[in-house]
């Protein structure tokens, strides 16, 4: 059920058909985070925007964290205990996304929707309790294994990193469980490919993170419709720093490909470059005195903090607060999802609305999206 107080603070994303680029895709999602911390003492941030941003409020702890050390002209530290907190965080929300979205949104038909919850809602039933990482590495394997992936995580991993698209075909045409089951039904409509990505890679480089904090600094509105090198861009789980090749996974399949990729990753042992908590990178830049910038990747992709501060020491206030999120980049009105949908029929089907929900879900929009026909709201869903 729609919540209108949630659509009014949490914001909402208008998806029609038939439109071209850039009348397609419209949010209303509003820019809080200034208004919220403009003038409180620094030390209050992290926490202010942690709990603005509640579903990933690690992640927006540790980029205002890192985004204040570096205005202060201190060295990043992206410590043990915040990359075992940014792992947790980023597998539960995956797990989430996996568990509860997946099969309301992927399944063809009422009928199959139904199913598929009922089997994921038993998934969530036998997850062990209290699990959690470091505690209990072994029962969350067992779990992957026996109820999403049909097989050890570990060799899951290994095929994918092999051939993606290959082991992804094989994987959900021949494992008898409901997850591959569902990404089978699902890859009719959503495994076709996209516009050719432009992955935001830009934390992979001080210059051009500089560049970036630039435009955050010179133009308010930039972090309602972010581009780079005069692009729109995507992030995601296939566009991070030890992702070797993201244009490989060029289609919506492979991007839920990616994020279920991602939650294996993320449950295994640790190994640099690949697993545990070594997988998920963040760091920051010193943009001047006074001036920082923070980045994490985080569930949904490339999260960025820039700060200004006013005094310093502990009597340093918030002067002015950017933050750029992920849903910015991945439904610009200009961007990959509106070229998508600029190409698609004006009247819906059911065919067309799954290919649509495979499509936001693939990129997940972090807010409730309205599916409009030509005439009207056919839908609201959360995404």
């Amino acid at each position: 059920m729609a919540d209108p107080l949630s659509d009014t603070l949490g914001g909402m994303l208008s998806v029609t058909t038939g439109r071209p680029r850039p009348f397609n895709l419209t949010s209303t999602r509003p820019d809080w985070a200034h208004q919220l911390v403009q003038g409180k003492p620094v030390s209050n941030v992290p926490g202010l925007l942690a709990s603005l941003f509640n579903l990933c409020g690690q992640a927006h702890r540790l980029c205002a964290g890192l985004a204040i050390q570096a205005a202060r002209g201190e060295p990043s530290s992206f410590s043990d205990e915040g990359r075992r907190l940014l792992q947790t965080e980023t597998l539960r929300e995956h797990l989430r996304r996996i568990t509860l979205d997946w099969p309301l949104q992927l399944a063809a038909s009422a009928e199959s929707r139904a199913r598929f919850q009922d089997a994921a809602h038993k998934a969530l039933r036998a997850f062990p309790p209290g699990t959690g990482l470091p505690a209990a590495p072994d029962a969350l394997a067992d779990w992957l294994s026996e109820h999403l992936l049909g097989g050890p995580p570990g060799e899951w991993l290994a095929h994918w990193e092999q051939a993606p698209h290959a082991w992804m075909r094989r994987w959900c045409a021949s494992t008898p469980a409901w997850l591959p089951e569902l990404l089978e039904g699902a890859k009719g409509v959503a495994d076709t490919p996209m516009p050719a990505p432009h992955v935001l890679r830009v934390h992979a480089c001080p210059r051009e993170l500089r560049l970036l904090a630039h435009q955050l600094r010179s133009s308010p509105a930039f972090n309602r419709q972010p581009h780079w090198q005069g692009q729109c861009a995507e992030t995601g789980p296939w566009g991070r720093l030890n992702q070797p090749a993201p244009e490989q996974l060029g289609t919506p399949w492979l991007r839920l490909g990616a994020r279920l990729a991602e939650l294996v990753r993320l449950s295994l042992p640790d190994a640099p470059q690949r697993s545990g908590r070594h997988w998920l990178q963040a760091g920051s830049v010193c943009l001047g005195p006074g001036e920082g910038l923070g980045w994490v990747e985080m569930a949904r992709g490339l999260l960025v903090h820039f700060i200004r501060l006013d005094g310093s020491g502990a009597e340093a206030r918030a002067q002015a607060c950017r933050v750029l999120a992920p849903t910015e980049w991945n439904f610009h009105p200009q961007g990959a999802v509106a070229q998508v949908l600029e190409t698609l029929p004006a009247t819906l089907s059911a065919p067309l609305e799954h290919r649509i929900r495979a499509l936001m879900t693939a990129f997940d929009p972090c807010m409730r999206f309205e599916l409009l026909a030509a005439h009207g709201a056919l839908e609201k869903t959360h995404a």
